[in-house]
């Protein structure tokens, strides 16, 4: 890969992840950019690495993993990165255990508080499934993968707790496969 091809796409997916009205997926990654401004970039040699040590599929899932992770930068500063992204790897390697996991525990919540729908907020409280994430018992992908199959995630919230999450859910959509296990699992469950 060269480093400019890489420049592109961490500017296509920072656009996608950052703003309402951008989606990678009807653009197909069309984004401004010169060779000139390239240049300039302080980055460079981020960049630079990512282009040499990464093929174009495993730079755009290091990118995504770190945008998805909260680093508004993709990556690019951040010595952690890898660590991050090798991380991600690993949960994305195992995410159909991991899911029917979190559908046991959503499950075992809503038993628990005796609810009808995950997604529903009672008595003003977060619906239950935003309430496990942010108490970190299930996963991002978790919610992305339900979001496919139920479309409970609206963007235009009130809520200002939930809009960040909500917008991230849904630009995260497309980079969250679903292979036979996780369809069976999920399909089964909250109709």
């Amino acid at each position: 890969m060269e480093p400019f091809e890489v420049y592109r796409l961490y500017l296509a997916l920072k656009l996608h992840f950052t703003k309402k009205d951008y989606d990678i997926t009807k653009t197909k990654g069309a984004v401004r950019a010169s060779k000139k401004t390239f240049m300039k970039r302080k980055d460079l040699i981020s960049l630079r690495k990512i282009a040499r040590d990464y093929t174009r599929k495993e730079a755009i899932d290091f990118l995504v993993a770190n945008f998805v992770s909260g680093d508004r930068w993709g990556g690019l500063f951040d010595l952690e990165a890898k660590e991050r992204y090798t991380e991600w790897k690993s949960s994305r390697h195992n995410f159909s255990y991991n899911f029917e996991q979190d559908l046991a525990k959503i499950d075992y919540e809503m038993e628990k508080e005796e609810l009808q729908s995950p997604f529903e907020a009672e008595e003003g409280r977060h619906p239950l499934v935003f309430r496990l994430y942010f108490g970190k018992m299930i996963s991002l992908e978790t919610l992305v993968v339900l979001d496919k199959f139920y479309d409970y995630v609206t963007i235009e919230n009130d809520d200002i707790f939930l809009q960040d999450i909500s917008m991230l859910i849904k630009k995260y959509r497309p980079f969250v496969q679903i292979s036979d296990r996780i369809r069976i699992a999920g399909e089964r469950h909250y109709k």
